[in-house]
């Protein structure tokens, strides 16, 4: 179970971070909305990283109209989390499963003349 919870921990990193990259990538281009992607990343770490909460919260102090947009950024971070569980909650039988067919033992061959 600890496993699961560390890939969980990982790829939720992942994503968040991967939401940082897009949002200042978004911030230079037209196409893409920046600092909502970068909200989201901050909203899926704060929920494995105390740092990431203290930034969302002095975000919030500091500037209260982006309250409102992170409050929309919500539910787009609950639902790329709960994508990203989804991922992972059949990861450990598979993994099992291809255990098992790769080492599993073969009958050993006797030579007989």
């Amino acid at each position: 179970m600890e496993a699961k919870s560390k890939l969980k921990r990982g790829a939720i990193h992942i994503a968040g971070w991967g939401f940082i990259l897009l949002g200042i990538i978004g911030l230079v281009l037209p196409i893409l909305q920046g600092i909502l992607f970068i909200l989201v990343g901050l909203l899926l770490l704060s929920t494995v990283s105390p740092w990431a909460a203290q930034v969302l919260e002095k975000l919030r102090r500091r500037f209260p109209r982006i309250s409102t947009t992170m409050d929309q950024a919500a539910p787009k971070a609950r639902n790329a989390q709960k994508r990203i569980a989804g991922h992972f909650k059949g990861m450990k039988s598979k993994a099992k499963g291809a255990h098992a067919k790769i080492f599993r033992k073969k009958p050993r061959r006797t030579h007989q003349e």
